[in-house]
């Protein structure tokens, strides 16, 4: 019952014994009517129940909840700060791209700043959807909104400790009059590592723990002059002035380091699959095509193993139409037409990895996605010359990064004409637009004139992205033998991670080919011929999980003696990343390179038994990038490129330069380039590693859009630390409670309660 439910039963309840109260004079006397209030009473009325709404209300929010509005994307996307909502022109695939720039954070008005074009994740198109008129009130095709409204629990955090992974609402360690929200990642009486995308945990020994003064701070925690800002600062590099890290806050010091060595082991820290859920951003979603690209013959991401050969036949077939489309194995191949269709510039590795891999029907994903250049053609319905003259697709297939369509946004700089008064654009150095927009002027494509632009190279994602899950919804319609399987790969590093589902035996049983320091482990799956279900298998955080209809699989770990033991977690091999005592080699190192089996990341593979997929998806985690001052000193070699150091956190064998004096176009060539080619990729499977202290009362918060997040990696100087402190959180946020909302008919205000987007926070 709400409040003002609650003061509405208790008016009904006092006149009630009034009037019970007035009829005790005897037996059947007539009642008289009650004089009707005063006007001066009515209004004294109204004023003490919305002084007692008011009351409660401000209790509610002191001492229980209190609602906030997420002003930027630090923690997109799980949470929205101001952004659009674009859905993309070629391939119809809904995303949001961040428009926090054009707020002043400070004053809390229009910065003049428009946000006109942002790039598709899935076929990477960059849209324009900007103002042909600047309007210091208005936006183009695609308005913003404002961020994500939340729920904040005021009391949780004092009746629990709080959890890693907890999403937490703190005042800042630089200014306590600005509030943040980011994700707690470290916890107190511990070291934090950051490496290879990963969070890795050690506990601090009793000895260090009971040496911390009597403050218990790594570093004095002075209030520091800040803006508030809650992005990185995109044209600040590090890397070379903090690799020693700051000794005086105890992060990526050598004694740090040394320190950290001598101590227990670091254990990955794993993300629970309610935390996942919500983490997780779409590579590929197999519903969304671009019909320009299917008519010119463009290579599509998702290949059945034989018709990739161009032979009239094909094992998996697609279904459905754009936005519900699907794939069936029938159980043996069928014939199909034959097509002209272009060639990738670089052949990935699906060389078979165990025996059953031969008798397998298989369906691979591969990254291909068109340039800006491409897409300036592809516009217009037609082939670039190159790929036309040669037929081939260059710089594809490619690694997957960790590129995140929010942060790709373009924007424009609007200011009034000094005689006119009229908004223009300003075509200057402020005008990024300018320099990534180029005009197609054509009468037989849409009407005329179209703008397409480049992408933002401060958007481009530097780190490859090991971490993958594919997602679908599963139906095995019938099966005939108990040697009937559907397999499920992903690869990291040129080792392939693989779920093997037996229809009959309703089991799933997780393996590694090729490494049999792995037993491979089985679970019952809640299955059954006929049925659909939700089906995920995830290869993150060095462990392989399934998750059936929202519910994760529980596969028990498996025994020196090859038994079965009681415990849960018998996907994780992170053991295997410790070399062998006997030959000093790991089985499964993790600064393993990738090799040109990454470039077919995800397969699908059935082998016998009648099989639909649908929904199906290519998913990555979040990767951790290693910045700011926790740097561990790392060898001086680097992705040596004065724009991707910022956020590149990868060590190379090699030195590749990109040429930013050509241009957008030419730098994404060349980056494209050197993510489609496996011989490039000498050391790239390494990474710079930052580590982090906290002592009691310590915590270390980062953003889910690790990218483009000032959060503990950057926060620490000589007067601000890299934790937060205790005494300065607030709360934890359990929900979105009112997202931006939808279009009223008519009128098209977007005030209709958006339900569908109202979620719980993990």
């Amino acid at each position: 019952m709400s409040i003002l439910s609650s003061l509405d039963s208790k008016k009904t309840e006092t006149r009630s014994d009034a009037g019970t109260s007035g009829g005790t004079g005897g037996a059947g006397k007539k009642r008289e009517p009650e004089p009707s209030a005063s006007l001066f009473e009515q209004i004294r009325e109204v004023c003490e129940s919305l002084a007692v709404a008011l009351f409660l209300a401000f209790l509610f929010k002191t001492f229980e909840a209190e609602a906030y509005v997420i002003p930027t994307g630090s923690m997109a996307p799980t949470l929205l700060g101001r952004h659009k909502d674009v859905v993309c022109d070629e391939c119809g695939f809904p995303f949001q791209v961040s428009a926090s720039e054009e707020m002043d954070g400070a004053a809390n008005v229009r910065s003049g700043r428009h946000v006109v074009a942002g790039t598709c994740p899935q076929c990477s198109y960059t849209k324009y959807f900007g103002d042909e008129i600047p309007n210091p009130k208005q936006d183009g095709g695609a308005p913003s909104f404002a961020g994500d409204r939340i729920l904040v629990s005021k009391l949780e955090f004092d009746q629990r400790d709080l959890e890693r992974w907890d999403v937490s609402v703190f005042r800042s360690p630089a200014d306590p009059n600005i509030n943040f929200i980011k994700r707690i990642v470290g916890l107190p009486n511990e070291r934090l590592r950051v490496q290879y995308g990963d969070l890795f945990v050690q506990p601090l020994g009793e000895a260090e723990i009971a040496a911390a003064d009597g403050s218990g701070k790594n570093g004095a925690a002075k209030v520091a002059t800040g803006n508030g800002a809650n992005e990185m600062t995109p044209d600040v590099d590090l890397s070379d002035a903090l690799a020693t890290g700051d000794a005086a806050n105890g992060v990526g010091s050598e004694s740090e380091t040394a320190a950290a060595a001598a101590g227990a082991p670091f254990e990955i820290a794993r993300k629970d699959w309610r935390y996942l859920r919500q983490i997780l951003q779409t590579v590929c979603d197999a519903d969304y095509s671009a019909p320009k690209l299917a008519a010119l013959g463009w290579p599509e991401p998702w290949t059945d193993d034989l018709a990739a050969r161009n032979e009239g036949v094909a094992a998996w077939t697609g279904f459905g139409e754009a936005g519900a489309r699907g794939f069936r194995f029938d159980g043996a191949p069928v014939k199909t037409e034959t097509r002209e269709t272009l060639r990738l510039g670089t052949e990935a590795n699906v060389a078979p990895v165990a025996p059953e891999d031969v008798e397998t029907s298989w369906m691979r994903y591969r990254r291909v996605v068109p340039s800006s250049t491409d897409w300036f053609y592809l516009t217009t319905g037609k082939l670039p010359p190159e790929v036309e003259r040669s037929g081939v697709v260059a710089n594809n297939p490619r690694l997957i990064d960790d590129f995140t369509a929010y942060n790709a946004g373009i924007s424009r700089f609007a200011e009034p004409n000094r005689v006119t008064g009229a908004y223009q654009w300003a075509n200057d150095g402020t005008d990024d637009f300018a320099a990534y927009a180029r005009q197609l002027a054509d009468p037989n494509v849409d009407g005329g004139s179209r703008i397409v632009c480049a992408k933002n190279p401060d958007g481009f994602g530097y780190n490859w992205v090991g971490d993958l899950a594919v997602s679908c919804r599963l139906t095995v319609e019938k099966n005939a033998s108990p040697d009937d399987r559907i397999l499920f790969d992903l690869v990291r590093g040129g080792v392939v991670f693989r779920c093997a589902v037996d229809p009959s035996a309703a089991t799933a049983t997780l393996s590694i080919p090729g490494v049999p320091e792995f037993e491979p482990t089985t679970a019952q799956f809640p299955f059954a011929v006929g049925k659909t279900v939700d089906f995920v298998f995830l290869n993150v955080d060095e462990e392989m999980r399934v998750v059936v209809d929202g519910a994760e699989l529980d596969f028990p770990s498996v025994g020196a003696d090859g038994a079965n033991v009681a415990a849960i977690g018998g996907g994780r091999y992170s053991a295997l990343a410790t070399p062998n005592p006997e030959t000093g080699v790991a089985p499964l190192p993790r600064d393993r390179d990738p090799n040109a089996r990454d470039l077919a990341p995800v397969a699908v593979g059935a082998r016998g038994a009648t099989v639909r997929v649908e929904r199906l998806k290519v998913l990555r985690d979040v990767y951790y990038i290693a910045a700011g001052w926790g740097l561990e000193r790392w060898d001086s070699t680097r992705f040596a490129d004065s724009r991707s150091s910022r956020r590149c956190d990868r060590l190379f064998d090699s030195r590749p330069r990109f040429d930013e004096a050509g241009g957008p176009e030419r730098f994404e060539e060349e980056f494209a380039r050197f993510m489609s080619s496996p011989s490039e990729w000498g050391g790239y499977g390494r990474t710079k590693s930052a580590l982090y202290r906290q002592n009691a009362d310590q915590y270390v918060a980062f953003g889910d859009n690790s990218g483009f997040s000032q959060d503990s990696r950057l926060w620490t100087t000589n007067s601000v630390p890299h934790y937060v402190d205790r005494k300065y959180l607030i709360g934890k946020a359990f929900c979105v409670y009112w997202p931006h909302g939808k279009p009223l008919p008519v009128v098209g205000w977007h005030f209709w309660p958006n339900f569908g987007k109202m979620r719980r926070v993990d």
